[in-house]
């Protein structure tokens, strides 16, 4: 059997396993179930078993068996802490692998969109999240626990902010907004004494959509919206000031180009780019005249799991075959 690679990209709802042999093949890809122990009823333990069966699955859909894995790197969501890394690095020893990194999902973006596996990567999409691994391959991941970080952006936090800031227009003497007439139109209302209970009522029976919403600020802030312009600010000075910090206190050489992935539906997606451009401008700002290159990630997260094993495994990643590979093989 010839030596086989994993690269795992555990989320809360799906899975991706991809299993290459070291001519640079995919020779098994398995979509799988939740691998986050934060949506699963038993929580750790349900994990283990989840954890034991999925692997299995992967390698015997090559013909292989667990053992015959030289390197293995899970990306999985709800590896926040230490304490969670510690405890689910345990368990995964207990699926028969021996040489494996258990690390946050976010941080597959990295090697996934910047050269050599060294970068940041920017999450902006279901969450808030930021990753990096700096030049001597030391891994760190920041933000992504909502309010407890602070976070402005992902999710549905763009519609909160347009609600909240039509809210203050009609009740708070807050400044007027265009995005007003957007979300009255949106939600169906009429009156500005309907406004609060319609939209609550919508919500609450799953009528309006959060996630919907999220374009209403960037929309009215391409129209030159100053209370439009003020929420994509608040957005960019967390994101930049979070990859600031991460450039100036981790081992990114300031003569050393710094690679910036940006990933998620509301950076890759959003056709209005003013976010970006705030985002930019301020990291310019805060690091100087330093070169940092900005990249959407055109790959999917389980290649960077792929890239990132293969390189642990001691081999040279080829990128464009391993993205070939996954195109392939359906992920």
């Amino acid at each position: 059997m010839s030596k086989l690679i994993l690269g795992v990209d555990g989320g809360a709802t799906k899975s991706h396993f991809a299993l290459f042999d070291e001519s640079g093949k995919c020779v098994a890809a398995t979509v799988y179930g939740a691998l986050n122990h934060e949506v699963m009823k038993g929580s750790f333990d349900e994990l283990r078993g989840k954890l034991a069966e999925s692997v299995a699955i992967a390698a015997g859909k090559a013909g292989a068996k667990v053992e015959d894995i030289t390197y293995a790197v899970l990306g999985l969501a709800g590896v926040d802490t230490g304490s969670q890394q510690e405890r689910i690095t345990g368990l995964v020893k207990e699926t028969g692998l021996k040489d494996f990194l258990v690390c946050n999902d976010a941080l597959l973006g990295v090697p996934a969109g910047c050269p050599d596996c060294v970068g940041i990567c920017a999450i902006n999409g279901t969450g808030f999240k930021l990753a990096a691994v700096d030049k001597k391959g030391t891994p760190e991941h920041t933000c992504g626990v909502g309010p407890l970080t602070d976070d402005c952006g992902g999710g549905t936090w763009y519609g909160q902010r347009a609600i909240g800031v039509v809210y203050n227009e009609l009740y708070k003497l807050g400044r007027p907004t265009m995005m007003r007439e957007m979300l009255y139109k949106l939600a169906g209302v009429s009156r500005r004494e309907d406004y609060l209970d319609t939209v609550a009522d919508k919500y609450m029976e799953g009528s309006l959509n959060l996630v919907s919403l999220n374009s209403i600020p960037f929309e009215a802030a391409a129209k030159g919206d100053e209370m439009a312009l003020s929420i994509l600010s608040e957005s960019a000075e967390q994101y930049a000031g979070a990859i600031a910090r991460l450039a100036i206190e981790m081992e990114f050489p300031a003569e050393d180009t710094l690679h910036v992935t940006l990933a998620g539906s509301v950076f890759v997606k959003q056709k209005v780019k003013i976010l970006q451009d705030m985002i930019q401008k301020r990291v310019a700002d805060a690091l100087g005249k330093r070169e940092v290159r900005y990249t959407n990630l055109d790959a999917p997260p389980v290649a960077g799991a792929v890239v990132w094993a293969t390189q642990k495994s001691g081999a040279k990643p080829d990128m464009v075959k391993i993205k070939t590979e996954l195109e392939k093989a359906g992920l």
